[in-house]
């Protein structure tokens, strides 16, 4: 779990956002080399999702995704009190992926990093209508993308979707990243 915070690095773990905009290849490159992650997510929510905020900023929780998704994955979210900050993260981060048309948040995006772009693009939309289900079900997604069964879950609300044959270069990825911190520093 790798918070991205709004202003200035976090308490130990985490990146700043202009940062993690500046960095983004690298932190996924030294992951890889490094053995930390074989591949990637971001936790997109709305910030008045009071349940995903809640389970986010909880460090009990943080811990047991943290531990759950090991040297499989890295887990990116945005940290921040800014319901602006996470609107412009959202929009530009789903659109950049392709996926702004079919994901609502809350939502996990899944993507690996091979050679010098993003891909096998997945998304699951979640329903996390309270604190103990929402743990559950976030929990049980990475579990399940990490075992690589993510499309045979099952769930009434649930849904996934693979962006086939989607794949993204990271040097687009790095420039749209930077619009979007443009927009913090602007809006």
């Amino acid at each position: 779990m790798i918070p991205i915070f709004e202003q200035g690095p976090g308490r130990g773990i985490g990146h700043s956002l202009e940062g993690f905009v500046a960095r983004f290849d690298e932190i996924c490159l030294e992951h890889l080399k490094q053995k930390r992650a074989l591949a990637f997510a971001f936790i997109f929510y709305d910030r008045s999702d009071e349940t995903t905020r809640h389970l986010l900023h909880n460090q009990g929780v943080f811990t047991q995704l943290d531990r759950l998704s090991g040297t499989n994955l890295s887990i990116f979210y945005l940290h921040t009190g800014s319901e602006r900050a996470v609107e412009h993260f959202n929009a530009g981060f789903l659109s950049l992926l392709g996926v702004e048309e079919t994901a609502r948040t809350p939502c996990v995006v899944f993507f690996r990093v091979e050679s010098d772009r993003l891909e096998d693009i997945k998304v699951v939309s979640l329903d996390n209508s309270d604190l103990i289900h929402g743990f559950h079900e976030l929990y049980e997604v990475i579990r399940h993308y990490i075992e690589g069964t993510l499309p045979t879950m099952k769930g009434r609300y649930l849904r996934w979707m693979a962006v086939g044959g989607k794949f993204v270069s990271l040097e687009v990825f790095r420039a749209a990243l930077r619009k979007v911190l443009s927009l913090f520093i602007i809006g």
